[in-house]
């Protein structure tokens, strides 16, 4: 067996795009894989004449067919106190079975970390359909996303409706129109959460008679605008499932919240009164909310929101310097923090943090340090999801000085928890 990584092409992504879904379970269609491509990927499908910079394949050239596909899309990912850094969404990862363990994944994701690293990205990132996976590559658990439920008998919320919110249900074209720019105030402003292409809404809010009204009986997004002072504040974008597909006077269901945005805690308060108003509903569901979610403080009985918590958005450091010197820090003065293990050779080392809280100089030394850790415990402190002390105590950062872990951890503290809402 011979392998080569190959870029890809407009001669080859319908095989790559039939790869990766085999290892998921299902066979594309070639009008998805082309709406992919041109929304997706923001490549004019009938103009595309070059390689893609940011999708990879497996080939094995014994029997000329790809066996292993991957990818990197380009995010800008906001960090605490407000900058952003490039981010590679490392996605599109896969292996077929008949190839398995064979070093294949490895080597793509080696491929994908240089690639990352040439571009100049700052780190890279990913949503793990097997988390097991990626410790040994660096990742480390940047944020926590949760999955919600509830039956509507049970949404009733301790506060009143502000009722200085207006809400407008709204088509599609005006949602693609408006929801993003809401979502661009949102995003800067929250620690962990990415930007978003008009080709990633277009492509993630397109509909046709199949998604619409599938044998579950999903039904097609309903959007609907808050605005607050006659400004638009919020947004929510829904469906529901009813069995038979058509919604008669008894016909309860279940609503699912595919994303619920504000900018301010009276329009969040107005648009959970809106969802939770909604008739004909039995139960609500919502996907990927933060952990430390106001939802559950505002319900007259939080005990009865089913809460699913899972591991969210994994991040991997390609420049450790640019990576520290962007955010700030809830310290003045200075901490020397080692860095070594899981296949990271050219980022190991001993690193200077200088700062002020807002201006940060990063620096490798020689000094001795006063934290050693692995590359994923640094990625996983960094946004705050999860403390110095945890680390400590799991055994996975040391220290010769407890002060030093009081330091780090004071340093490392955030306001605001990071939460990653976008899925890729």
């Amino acid at each position: 067996m011979s392998i080569k990584i190959i870029p890809v092409d407009k001669s080859n992504i319908f095989e790559w795009r039939t790869s990766v879904r085999t290892v998921f379970g299902d066979i594309p269609k070639k009008d998805v894989v082309k709406r992919m491509v041109n929304d997706r990927f923001m490549i004019d499908f009938e103009t595309w004449n070059q390689p893609s910079d940011r999708l990879i394949a497996a080939f094995d050239t014994d029997i000329n067919k790809i066996v292993g596909t991957g990818g990197a899309d380009k995010y800008s990912m906001s960090v605490p106190g407000g900058n952003s850094i490039s981010m590679a969404g490392i996605a599109f990862m896969g292996t077929l079975p008949t190839h398995k363990r064979k070093g294949i994944f490895s080597s793509m994701m080696n491929k994908l970390h240089c690639q990352a690293k040439e571009r100049g990205d700052s780190i890279a990132g990913l949503w793990a359909s097997q988390s097991l996976l990626y410790s040994r590559f660096g990742y480390g658990l940047a944020t926590i996303r949760e999955d919600w439920q509830i039956n509507s008998n049970h949404a009733n919320l301790s506060k009143a409706k502000n009722d200085s919110i207006r809400f407008e249900l709204v088509d599609k074209n005006t949602a693609l129109e408006e929801i993003p720019k809401i979502y661009d105030i949102f995003r800067t402003c929250q620690n962990g959460a990415t930007d978003r292409t008009q080709g990633y809404w277009n492509y993630m809010l397109y509909e046709d008679e199949q998604t619409m009204y599938n044998k579950s009986g999903n039904s097609g997004f309903f959007f609907v605008i808050a605005y607050k002072d006659n400004k638009p504040s919020g947004y929510a974008f829904y469906n529901f499932d009813k069995e038979s597909g058509v919604a008669h006077e008894d016909d309860k269901g279940t609503l699912r919240v595919e994303e619920i945005i504000s900018i301010d805690r009276e329009t969040n308060n107005a648009l959970w009164h809106y969802i939770f108003g909604v008739e004909l509903v039995e139960e609500v569901t919502f996907n990927r909310r933060a952990p430390n979610d106001s939802l559950y403080l505002m319900l007259e009985n939080p005990r009865k929101l089913k809460r699913d918590t899972i591991d969210g958005l994994w991040v991997r450091i390609i420049d450790p310097i640019s990576m520290l010197e962007s955010r700030t820090y809830n310290y003045k003065g200075n901490i020397t923090i080692s860095i070594s293990g899981q296949n990271q050779k050219d980022i190991e080392g001993t690193y200077l943090i200088e700062t002020d809280g807002t201006n940060t100089e990063v620096k490798k030394v020689k000094n001795k340090p006063d934290i050693y850790m692995r590359p994923s415990d640094l990625s996983s402190i960094y946004f705050g999801g999860t403390s110095p002390g945890e680390h400590f105590q799991a055994g996975n950062i040391d220290v010769d000085d407890h002060n030093s872990l009081r330091k780090l951890t004071k340093m490392f503290f955030v306001e605001q928890n990071p939460w990653c809402n976008t899925d890729f």
